[in-house]
């Protein structure tokens, strides 16, 4: 009876470590900002700089589409502790562009009104361009398969 008892436990142990050795886990899309802290300073420099190149997107698609009826929408920020929401505005409406980290300045894609999607870092605020490849003027593009 004790025999029994003493080989139930090794014989689960070695089947829970199978099972922890079968699991692969996904990596997360990452920027080479992504395990910086930056000033905060910076980040707020770069925010607005993100900010105007966002709107300057905009004002070119509604020029390219010959857009008459109203001015261009509005992109501005709303500020919170770990993200800076960046929201397009047109009228009374409002949508989430992006969400920016403000620790790193990592971009990320809304997944609603309130955080980010969970599925990864889309760019980073602190590239030459700010960002500008990894967004349109509606939002974060998509992400390209996985980067393993």
């Amino acid at each position: 009876e004790t025999r029994a008892q003493d080989e139930a436990p090794s014989r689960f142990r070695c089947l829970c470590h199978l099972a922890k050795e079968t699991v692969m886990a996904k990596k997360k899309h990452t920027t080479p900002w992504t395990e910086h802290k930056m000033n905060p300073c910076d980040v707020q420099e770069r925010l607005n700089l993100y900010v105007e190149m966002v709107q300057g997107k905009m004002n070119a698609y509604w020029e390219q589409m010959k857009f008459t009826h109203s001015d261009p929408d509005n992109i501005t920020v709303d500020y919170g502790n770990k993200y800076a929401r960046v929201v397009h505005q047109n009228g009374v409406q409002r949508s989430v562009h992006t969400f920016v980290n403000m620790i790193n300045g990592d971009i990320l894609k809304s997944g609603g009104w309130k955080a980010p999607a969970p599925n990864g870092v889309r760019g980073n605020i602190f590239e030459n361009d700010f960002g500008a490849s990894v967004v349109n003027e509606y939002g974060a593009s998509y992400l390209r398969g996985p980067r393993w």
